[in-house]
């Protein structure tokens, strides 16, 4: 009977050990961006130039294992920019339209003001799964006038 019961003890410990020790570390990979087109709202162009009171077409992939939380998207001046307005123009947007998706094309229009100025401005698009992971694409960007 003692030995028995030092079998069922082995083997229950023996199970417990490899099911303990079968890592579950399955990591979800970060999202895949792509930036497929970036231009002229208008021709849908992709020759990274968007015209000042006109808008900027944005096609991106986006691949996302973990499902996509949100999409952000900056763009700000680069170097001296000598605006008239206070401000200089600048993006700061966020995207939730596109929760819960794995893989989607990303395709939106944003306004360029008629005040901004022409010149280099720096584009970011960002995505965050709903497992925290982040991945990003850049592209220069000029904006030039009308």
């Amino acid at each position: 009977m003692k030995k028995r019961n030092l079998l069922v003890a082995i083997t229950l410990g023996v199970a417990v050990f490899f099911t303990a020790c079968d890592d579950d570390d399955t990591t979800i990979a970060k999202p895949e961006v792509t930036i497929m087109e970036l231009g002229e709202g208008d021709s849908h162009g992709n020759d990274h130039t968007g015209v000042a009171g006109s808008d900027l077409h944005v096609e991106v992939e986006i691949v996302a294992e973990g499902k996509i939380d949100v999409v952000q998207i900056e763009i700000h001046p680069e170097g001296e920019h000598k605006s008239a307005f206070e401000n200089e123009w600048e993006v700061d947007t966020t995207y939730t339209k596109f929760s819960g998706l794995k893989n989607t094309t990303f395709h939106e229009h944003i306004d360029i003001a008629e005040w901004a100025e022409p010149g280099e401005y720096h584009f970011h698009f960002i995505v965050t799964d709903m497992e925290g992971n982040q991945s990003s694409a850049e592209s220069e960007l000029e904006i030039v006038e009308e």
